[in-house]
């Protein structure tokens, strides 16, 4: 926490932008070493510039020693004034048509987006912006959202509701489910379909299922829903899905089949613009806009 500002001590009343940038990338991020790899700077230097803007704003702005960064009072108030003129600093520079901007632009995506989601939209956007090339992934949210900024410059992934990782784009439960007319949820152990280790939904499921003490096994693993949904509906494991996506062709377990009640999760859109990365900023609103609209 920096020192309380001295009162008779002039204080320089212009404010460095990129000390703005270095507190909104730090929030958007959650932490000084994503911060870091977003900024192309070292740790000690994102600490050191936030520290730079406390003092010249004589109090503190970011919660420090948690889990995930998050502002303070002070923060909160400044954040939306940072931002606002952020965005008229990055307005001065930007003197070239939106449809002669180029680049290149990496998302990662959890897989139900990246098959079934996103293709169609990007394939919209390049047309309107046919100098930016756009490369999508799909992989784990926890893996992808750690190379925020350094491997991907956006993100869509999931995690529990509230979570905080990024801008929120649906909600949904998240359930057990089997083949009709399967008795396979009675067997025990039982046997699960779930993907790799690391992944959310399979630590939510063995957590659960350790919790109400049922004794389980790994019948399959898959990296794809695909997959998944072809172990259960062959009746050799039950799997989780989120709700909203889940196959027509499988039945949700619940209480009644004496299944364990999991939470909500929350599906996110994550990204770090930059000076000169116009393409990521268009993408973003782009993005943002369309999948909003669909939620309607």
């Amino acid at each position: 926490m920096p020192a309380p500002a001295d009162p008779r001590a002039p204080r320089s009343h212009t404010v460095d932008i990129d000390l703005l940038r270095v507190f909104d990338t730090l929030l958007r991020v959650g932490s000084f070493t994503t911060a870091a790899k977003a900024l192309s700077r070292t740790q000690s230097a994102v600490s050191m510039q936030l520290r730079r803007l406390e003092e010249q704003l004589g109090a503190q702005l970011v919660i420090r020693g948690t889990r995930k960064l998050g502002p303070t009072l002070e923060g909160q108030q400044l954040l939306p004034l940072a931002r606002q003129m952020l965005g008229l600093n990055d307005q001065l520079f930007h003197d070239v048509d939106v449809a002669e901007v180029s680049g290149s632009i990496r998302i990662g995506s959890i897989e139900h987006y990246a098959t079934r989601v996103l293709p169609a939209l990007i394939a919209e956007f390049c047309r309107l912006y046919p100098r930016i090339h756009v490369e999508l992934q799909h992989g784990v949210s926890s893996l992808m959202h750690a190379e925020l900024g350094s491997r991907y410059d956006l993100v869509v992934g999931i995690g529990p509701v509230g979570s905080g990782e990024g801008l929120r784009l649906s909600k949904s439960r998240v359930v057990w489910a089997s083949t009709p007319g399967s008795a396979t949820h009675l067997q025990r152990p039982l046997p699960l379909a779930l993907n790799p280790e690391g992944a959310m939904l399979r630590d939510w499921a063995t957590h659960a299922l350790d919790s109400a003490g049922i004794p389980w096994r790994i019948a399959y693993t898959s990296t794809t829903v695909t997959g998944l949904e072809a172990a259960v509906r062959a009746g050799i494991a039950i799997g989780v899905f989120r709700e909203a996506t889940i196959s027509k062709r499988l039945k949700v377990l619940g209480a009644r089949e004496g299944m364990p009640a999991m939470p909500e999760c929350e599906v996110w859109l994550a990204a770090v613009p930059l000076p000169g990365r116009k393409a990521v900023e268009l993408l973003e609103a782009f993005l943002i806009h369309k999948l909003r609209k669909s939620q309607r």
